[in-house]
């Protein structure tokens, strides 16, 4: 067997004969040494190595077994335990995505925008493309949230310029970020473009929760354009595959997104009852995971649901007895305590985006309160100069729009008409820069509950303008001419129009309680298209050195 000459540190062969020199390659190809030692303190610190990489797997595992059973604090604690001890860079990379996905599930975007930079770096250091494309795509949905519309545009560009295969997941979450951001900054056409191309990689790589999340991004358009019936039924697509065997945990991130973007659907057809028996829903299972940011959006869809309920013509409020317009004051007390809560609890997560939903509910009560006298026009005034300032520096031209008209309305009631038309001009020059135009009868959609229809070019049009095209089409043709690209698309209507998307009985489904055990329904398909993806750069600073803890609930 070999010995050891620890004078000479070199090994020998045989118990008690002469000394046989051997060569190191020999030496660590026969017994399996480091290539950095020769000695047995190199063993030693190889084996001290391999069980500090063994012990960070083991950690590794055992966090995402505490994240499954909602335990985040824990599972956090262990894997910046883990992160310390890490001596692979490849490992190291790992334990940041999972720490950067669990802020983001609490709602910590600023905490999470730190472990993007850091992936960032590593990326870097290993000049690995794919992850690099992972760091900037971590880095665009922490801007995103952040109210960095326009940075999160710049990550999601380079992100797609260093993606090798792009019919990837990471592929489909930029498209599906980018969509988000044009969402938010009043781009529909270009952002169902870009919900059009992520269906496609969900649908090729078979992700259900890219999937999902692609419906309910589909969801929160139509209702943003004033189409509520495919709002409903997109959300409804989406709850469905939220419940099906393939995605299982009805604890998860995605089934909490799809409760909200349920719950604003009902508040959309009027059905408050429902609406906030789902909304309810999710905030608990917030709760129950630490979801933060879930928890701040269900806190101001409350808000909203309140509020709708005395979303009504102002002159019919005097044929009211005084007892139901005390029960009417009463709601719309709890509706602005709510987006009070709402706004609080986004400005600790340093969630712009939701900070700025919530002022635009507290701006929409003052309004109420204001058309009824019981206020004057000064604190109105005031509250939507500071909202228009921050939905301005964020980008969002819809939210801009309905401010400057409600300026334009409080500037007519103090008499001001200079005020009042230079805010109705800024509002129109607004309304054009959406392009929210009907490429068939020229008119306007989006800002009146209409039914729309969207092509397979990403153009919108009226519903019956849609089909009033297809009725007069050439029989002998079987495509249709866009009116507003002239493109030749599929002459078949039902492309983003939920083809099969009714729920069963042709209503949304029933609220889950914990008792049922309701199969999930079928699958439903689409026909989405894919289209080419052209992303602007820009540079805008933030300051995301503040930390920020959430403490209200529900």
């Amino acid at each position: 067997g070999p010995q050891i000459n620890h004078q000479k540190g070199i090994f020998t062969v045989g118990y008690g004969s002469n000394a046989e020199r051997i060569s190191p390659l020999f030496t660590r190809t026969r017994y399996n040494l480091p290539r950095y030692g020769r000695s047995l303190f190199g063993c030693f610190f190889a084996c001290h190595r391999n069980i500090k990489q063994f012990i960070v797997k083991r950690k590794i595992e055992h966090g995402l077994r505490l994240y499954q059973k909602h335990k985040q604090h824990s599972a956090i604690r262990i894997w910046k335990s883990a992160l310390r001890a890490s001596s692979k860079r490849e490992d190291s990379f790992a334990l940041l995505s999972y720490l950067y996905q669990a802020h983001m599930d609490c709602g910590k975007f600023r905490e999470a925008l730190e472990y993007g930079h850091m992936q960032l770096g590593i990326s870097e250091e290993l000049d690995s493309s794919n992850m690099r494309a992972e760091a900037y795509l971590n880095l665009a949905r922490a801007h995103e949230r952040l109210g960095c519309l326009e940075r999160a545009l710049s990550y999601a560009r380079h992100s797609l310029y260093n993606e090798c295969d792009t019919q990837c997941r990471t592929g489909g979450m930029v498209h599906l970020t980018v969509a988000s951001v044009y969402l938010e900054m009043g781009g529909f056409c270009r952002a169902l473009e870009d919900m059009q191309t992520a269906h496609k990689i969900a649908m090729q790589i078979g992700d259900p929760a890219l999937e999902l999340q692609v419906y309910v991004l589909l969801s929160e358009l139509f209702e943003r354009l004033q189409d509520a019936e495919k709002a409903a039924r997109y959300a409804a697509k989406a709850y469905d595959l939220s419940r099906s065997l393939q995605l299982g945990d009805l604890n998860s991130r995605y089934h909490r997104a799809v409760l909200l973007r349920m719950a604003s659907a009902f508040r959309k057809q009027g059905e408050f009852g429902d609406a906030h028996d789902y909304c309810s829903e999710a905030s608990r299972l917030a709760l129950l995971s630490g979801d933060h940011g879930t928890l701040t959006r269900s806190i101001r869809i409350l808000g909203d649901i309140y509020r709708k309920k005395l979303d009504i013509d102002v002159s019919c409020w005097d044929e009211y007895s005084r007892s139901e317009e005390k029960m009417r004051l009463y709601n719309l007390q709890k509706a602005f305590r709510q987006y009070e809560q709402a706004m609080g609890s986004a400005a600790n997560l340093g969630d712009r985006m939701a900070q700025m939903e919530a002022m635009d509910g507290v701006a929409r009560c003052l309004d109420i309160l204001r058309l009824q006298g019981k206020i004057c026009n000064c604190r109105p005034l005031e509250f939507n100069t500071r909202l228009l300032e921050v939905a301005s520096s964020i980008g969002a031209r819809m939210l801009v729009l309905k401010t400057r008209q409600r300026l334009a309305s409080i500037y007519q009631s103090l008499g001001d008409e200079e005020a009042s038309k230079n805010q109705t001009e800024l509002a129109n020059q607004t309304e054009l820069s959406l392009g929210l135009i009907c490429g068939s009868c020229g008119e306007q959609y989006g800002l009146e509950a209409d039914s729309l229809e969207a092509l397979p070019c990403a153009h919108i049009l009226h519903a019956r303008c849609a089909h009033e095209i297809l009725r007069r089409r050439d029989k002998s043709k079987p495509r249709l001419q866009c009116p507003s690209c002239n493109r030749l698309v599929n002459s078949r209507l039902n492309l983003n129009n939920c083809d099969g998307a009714k729920a069963i009985n042709g209503k949304l489904p029933p609220m889950p309680t914990s008792s049922s055990v309701t199969p999930p329904h079928p699958f439903f398909q689409s026909n989405l298209f894919l289209q080419s993806l052209s992303l602007r750069a820009s540079t805008l600073s933030i300051n995301d050195s503040e930390p920020g803890q959430l403490t209200s609930s529900v």
